[in-house]
């Protein structure tokens, strides 16, 4: 899958185990208060061979010289000008994903319903409680659908800098925390969880801003950016909230991808089975399920008034 893997020496034709060194990404969408807060809260995760990361850095860089802009490609800060080059650029960023990058950039969201009936408010007496638990959850998740054939990743965690209050110990948390959650797992289901090695025992927190980011961090930089730029299409493309004409349209294109997924394998189009995946939760049963995208409402209405 355009992966490169390590082969551990092996003696008297024992068969070797597919090891692997990633970097991990992470963002997230929405803001959870109890009562006050957004609906939907989404972490975003992306999963990317370390030895694949400069060509990926220099892809995007690419995109960035042809549509000429160089600035922070902030989902946020899209208008409505669908020739302007920050939109070419972020579309530009999208497609060189679903076409290219998607081989060695695994990419999972959780959508987390928090206004759902079967979501308990009542386990988390602190905000920064549920943000780290399901921040966790969608990593759990992402590795475990996109790197279930590995024997072992060699991991390093990344996420947006952000200020996060005191008493909030996210970057010690998640690392620690994974690790425990899969070790456990892996023990019941072995092949269903690779083992994990920590190669950074905390979060590293990346700058989004190219233009202020310190010069070792400019491939990391350009990650968090694209993730923060799938994250947030796919809450536009969940709520429908935005009425900005660059929003409607990137996530558009984001909600064709998760159409497409929710096929069978073999009835898919775009080539991003297990490369491209989000999870709604919770249903009022408080599973897991598949949401009917509000986007879908828009193009309906658009359709009836022509």
């Amino acid at each position: 899958m355009g992966m490169t893997w390590k082969k551990q020496l092996t003696m008297f034709d024992v068969k070797p185990y597919k090891e692997l060194d990633i970097n991990l990404y992470h963002d997230e969408s929405g803001t959870y208060v109890p009562g006050a807060g957004d609906q939907w809260l989404l972490h975003g995760i992306m999963l990317v061979s370390e030895g694949k990361q400069k060509q990926v850095f220099e892809a995007l860089q690419k995109v960035r010289h042809q549509t000429n802009y160089h600035q922070e490609v902030h989902y946020v800060n899209l208008r409505g000008h669908l020739k302007g080059p920050k939109t070419l650029c972020a579309k530009g960023w999208l497609n060189l994903y679903a076409m290219q990058l998607s081989d060695f950039c695994f990419y999972h969201c959780l959508a987390i319903d928090t206004h759902a009936s079967s979501f308990d408010h009542s386990r988390f007496s602190k905000p920064h409680y549920a943000y780290n638990r399901f921040a966790r959850m969608a990593i759990e998740g992402a590795i475990a659908w996109s790197l279930k054939g590995y024997h072992r990743i060699n991991i390093k965690f990344y996420s947006d800098e952000k200020f996060r209050r005191e008493g909030d110990n996210f970057g010690i948390y998640i690392p620690k925390e994974t690790c425990a959650s899969i070790a456990g797992k892996r023990k019941k289901k072995p092949s269903s969880y690779p083992e994990i090695r920590l190669k950074y025992p905390e979060v590293i927190p990346v700058m989004s801003d190219p233009l202020k980011t310190p010069p070792d961090y400019k491939q990391e930089c350009e990650m968090i950016q694209l993730v923060d730029l799938m994250t947030s299409n796919i809450a536009q493309a969940i709520t429908n909230r935005s009425t900005q004409k660059a929003k409607i349209v990137l996530a558009e294109m984001v909600a064709s991808w998760i159409e497409d997924t929710r096929r069978p394998p073999w009835l898919q189009t775009k080539e991003l089975h297990r490369r491209f995946s989000i999870s709604f939760f919770p249903d009022e049963k408080g599973q897991f399920y598949n949401k009917f995208l509000a986007i879908k409402n828009r193009n309906q209405l658009d359709l009836f008034k022509n």
